[in-house]
């Protein structure tokens, strides 16, 4: 963190940071990537823009795909988004990045109307499938059926089923009679 005190003092020069890329390692990364992109929202105009493009390639440089895709979405730059795709191998991790671009909305974005995911972003035809029905929201709704079937809260509960008496009511009932405060 010496270094990013040293490259971005009190007056931070925004032209300078490019130079954070080649410095930053694997101890420091994630505090410097804090450090820009928290700065981010107090810089004007296009100096803000260039803060976070910094980030995401340092996020990019260190493989924290899921970091660098916020920053992506930060920027709303398409083109970064593609990116991640591209570079991230795993494909549990894609997927997780389709269900937070379904929850961006970017099929339904005026600027990304055309986000369709290519062979070179995932290889696998039917995975790409799913991964598009993902990124446009299209089962959402039976993805909250499922979990509600799962967690068996379809059906409205009584106040009993809810509030069920505690099988050692009598064990709760004396600790509470001993309890060497009494309220009131």
């Amino acid at each position: 963190m010496g270094l990013v005190t040293q490259i971005v003092a009190f007056h931070m020069k925004v032209e300078d940071l490019d130079l954070l890329t080649k410095h930053v390692d694997a101890t420091n990364y994630k505090s410097t990537c804090l450090y820009l992109t928290s700065s981010a929202s107090y810089l004007p105009g296009p100096d803000d823009k260039l803060v976070l493009d910094i980030a995401h390639a340092i996020y990019l440089k260190f493989k924290e795909y899921p970091s660098a895709l916020s920053v992506a979405l930060s920027l709303d730059m398409l083109q970064h988004v593609k990116e991640v795709f591209t570079l991230c191998d795993d494909m549990l991790q894609k997927k997780q990045f389709c269900y937070i671009l379904g929850r961006h909305d970017m099929a339904n974005e005026i600027n990304c109307v055309d986000f369709v995911l290519g062979e070179d972003m995932v290889v696998d035809d039917d995975e790409r499938e799913v991964m598009q029905v993902l990124i446009n929201n299209a089962k959402l709704s039976e993805g909250y059926l499922n979990l509600a079937r799962d967690i068996e809260v379809m059906e409205p509960k009584s106040p009993e089923d809810i509030y069920k008496e505690a099988p050692n009511s009598q064990l709760l009932g004396s600790l509470i009679l001993h309890h060497p405060r009494p309220n009131g």
